[in-house]
């Protein structure tokens, strides 16, 4: 044995040499993550209205995600305009596998629940039957400054300095809350309440939060997916088309209806992440009309795609285009 790897020391070194660089090169995490085009969701399914055929023509668009990726994964994809390859950021770095799922499911969920709110007060300005009447209760913790002991994603603030923010709305209530010095009264899952002084420390990430939504009353009634392997919050705008076709029972020919981005109570559309990845997913998948934020028209130059785009600032925007170009 002694002979032969004397006798073969070199070729040992060659060979050792080429698999350490081979795990480098395809095992050994980068400091980047990479955004891919995935595929659509018919969103038909993810709501239930009594006595509502839900429209199955509309979709919204998820993009796959991955972090961190391999030398040989930056090496391949860095030059490929599909894909999105950036550093992570400590925001990332900072949020575990399960931060992550539930993070989806805190903003699918209040995604959900804005759109319905959307929806059904658009739709009950054509007819007075349908009504939704809803309370804000407080802000959802998304994300926080993790050196914080105490707090956890998913908790709910329901006071700031004191003030109760069930006669505030989403935006205000943020505001309140973005301050260097304020104190949080914090609800748990289980209902116990405790106030947390949160002063800014140098560093730190910002508190990320959702609107928490009591749905009090919606005629007619309603019920949503709550598990799914697909969160997030860009589908906003195209789960409330989805529910205000369907409630108004509007006929729409045999086309498919996607697009991306967020919805927010005032009813403007919010920017949403992997743009570009959603603009060629949803021409691999086939659709024929796309709405998009205006605000990312900028950020697509240079993509072919072979549908209809339609950049809009606000919901209205889009209902109005739908009823006066689509609805037959």
């Amino acid at each position: 044995m002694k002979q032969f790897l004397i006798k073969n020391i070199r070729k040992i070194c060659i060979i050792s040499i080429i698999y350490v660089l081979g795990l480098i090169v395809f095992v050994v995490p980068t400091n980047y993550a990479v955004i891919a085009p995935g595929g659509i969701t018919n969103l038909s399914t993810s709501f239930e209205i009594d006595d509502v055929e839900m429209d199955d023509h509309f979709y919204s668009v998820y993009v796959y995600s991955q972090d961190p990726i391999t030398i040989f994964q930056y090496w391949i994809l860095n030059h490929n305009e599909k894909y999105q390859i950036s550093e992570i950021s400590q925001r990332q770095s900072d949020t575990s596998i399960l931060d992550g799922v539930q993070q989806g499911n805190i903003s699918k969920i209040a995604s959900y629940k804005t759109a319905i709110i959307k929806a059904y007060e658009l739709a009950s300005d054509v007819d007075d039957r349908i009504a939704i009447d809803y309370d804000f209760l407080g802000l959802t913790i998304y994300d926080y400054p993790r050196r914080i002991n105490g707090l956890d994603i998913g908790d709910l603030i329901i006071a700031i300095d004191g003030q109760d923010l069930s006669s505030y709305n989403f935006i205000d209530a943020k505001t309140l809350a973005y301050k260097t010095d304020v104190t949080y009264t914090i609800q748990k899952s289980n209902g116990d309440t405790f106030d947390y002084h949160y002063v800014y420390e140098e560093d730190d990430l910002v508190f990320w939060f959702f609107p928490e939504y009591e749905i009090t009353q919606a005629t007619p009634s309603y019920d949503y997916d709550q598990i799914t392997t697909i969160g997030g919050s860009s589908g906003g705008m195209l789960q409330t088309l989805s529910i205000y076709v369907s409630l108004l029972k509007l006929n729409i020919p045999d086309i498919k209806i996607a697009g991306t981005g967020t919805i927010e109570m005032d009813g403007s559309i919010g920017r949403i992440g992997g743009i570009r990845q959603k603009i060629v997913t949803a021409d691999r998948e086939h659709v024929d009309v796309f709405f998009i934020p205006k605000s990312h028209l900028d950020e697509i130059d240079g993509l072919s795609y072979d549908y209809q785009l339609i950049p809009v600032e606000t919901i209205d925007e889009a209902v109005t285009w739908l009823n006066e170009n689509i609805v037959q």
